[in-house]
């Protein structure tokens, strides 16, 4: 389970350092998902996740986790930490270095949708470091 960073085809002529530059957005978004999907709750439509049904949310009580009904996938915050930048062939992705943790995101996609894509806000953060690296001559 990953998100791969890629550039469109046509600007990569243009680009002296593609590797800086996909590293570069790789580092930039990787915080602002971890946070749009472990903290704030939110999928790649800005919408919310899903609701935790009532027995569950007890359970999340008990534990101190908030009263919140709201899914933030942050019990134990295995998963939000091991959210990382992750080499790849050609570039970088965003991902877990742990299989069970990217088990664990591929299941809560299948159950409540996409949650691991680009929104439009990011992808407009994405558009904006390469206009910077286009315009700046990097």
């Amino acid at each position: 389970m990953g998100l791969e960073i890629t550039l469109p085809t046509q600007i990569l002529p243009t680009v002296k350092d593609v590797d800086t530059l996909l590293r570069t957005i790789a580092q930039t978004l990787v915080g602002d998902i971890r946070e749009r999907i472990h903290e704030e709750g939110l999928n790649a439509k800005g919408a919310a996740i899903g609701q935790y049904t009532a027995d569950y949310l007890k359970r999340r009580i008990k534990a101190g986790k908030g009263s919140s009904s709201k899914v933030v996938l942050s019990y134990t915050r295995q998963m939000q930490n091991d959210w990382k930048v992750i080499p790849i062939q050609n570039g970088y992705g965003l991902g877990f270095s742990n299989s069970f943790n990217a088990d664990k995101a591929e299941w809560a996609q299948e159950r409540f949708g996409a949650i691991y894509k680009l929104t439009p806000e990011e992808i407009k953060i994405m558009q904006a470091i390469i206009n910077y690296w286009l315009n700046n001559d990097y």
